[in-house]
Parts: C-alpha cells; structure tokens; sequence
C-alpha cells in the first residue's frame, strides 16, 4: 500500500512549506499597509506641528510644514496605487467568469 506523499509525488514537501510560501506571498501587502500607516502618523504628527506653528503665526514655517505634508501625502497615495492594480486584476477575472 502507498503512503500519501507517494501518491501525490511530494516526497519531502510538507504542509509548512506550503504555509511559507502563503505568508511570502502576502509579505509585500502588509508592508505597504505598515509602509501606509506609517507616513499617515508622520503627517498626523506634522499636522499637529503646522497648527501649533499657524497659532504662533510663523507662517514660513507653517508652509515648510504644509510642503512636508504634501510629500507624505504623494508618498501615501504611491503605496496605496500599488494595491489598486492588482484588484482591477481581480475584478476584470470575476467579471469574465460571472454569467
């Protein structure tokens, strides 16, 4: 009688190989996501530091500030295109095989 591993021909693969190569896989989503979180705390903090610097009416400042925030902001939206193409991906297959 055969054992499992030679009927299925996957002598010396084991089911946490498997399990590794799921968890690579999802690796580069959850640093974008971590990468997204991150810069939308830096642009919390920066905020914070923008009213404080507008109340103290240090204007040139304030707008140094305000110009760090927009490159955060930019930095944020490239993470989060990133994600957008493989879910247009996704739904176009959905699309093609729902009736």
């Amino acid at each position: 009688m055969m054992n499992m591993q030679q009927m299925l021909g996957e002598s010396g693969r084991t089911m946490s190989n498997v399990d590794r190569a799921i968890m690579s896989d999802n690796e580069p989503r959850m640093q974008e996501r971590d990468q997204a979180f991150s810069i939308e705390a830096d642009i919390q903090n920066l905020m914070k530091s923008y009213n404080m610097l507008v109340e103290a009416q240090e204007f040139d400042r304030a707008q140094q500030v305000a110009n760090m925030i927009d490159q955060l902001q930019q930095q944020k939206i490239g993470v989060q295109a990133q994600n957008v193409p493989q879910e247009d991906e996704i739904s176009r297959i959905l699309d093609s095989i729902s009736i």
